[in-house]
């Protein structure tokens, strides 16, 4: 296409997060906690959002959200947005992984 830079870039950060649910004591319970955690990471940081393991769980939970931006500092500051987010709860936030994959437009 003309006038398209070809060195353009774009990024995707994934977050995988395990999280604990101590005074939850059913599933129904803990989807209404992945709800507001969907609702919050989609509404709030734009972010795509799904629960990959522990479905059959009521008290864990493995979840991935996907951020997308032009800048890596952006998905950092995203990270440490959604991390503080995850992590100030009343569930626990057992392990969180980030991850940064770098596409060329």
């Amino acid at each position: 296409m003309p006038g398209r830079n070809k060195s353009s870039k774009g990024f995707v950060g994934i977050l995988t997060a395990e999280l604990y649910f101590p005074e939850n004591g059913s599933l129904k319970g803990k989807r209404m906690y992945l709800r507001r955690i969907r609702d919050q990471v989609t509404r709030q940081f734009g972010a795509s959002f799904a629960e990959v393991g522990h479905q059959d769980l009521w008290q864990r939970s493995r979840i991935i959200v996907a951020v997308a931006a032009s800048d890596p500092r952006m998905l950092e500051e995203a990270f440490d947005r959604l991390r503080t987010y995850l992590d100030s709860q009343e569930w626990m936030l057992t392990s969180c992984v980030t991850e940064v994959v770098e596409e060329y437009a």
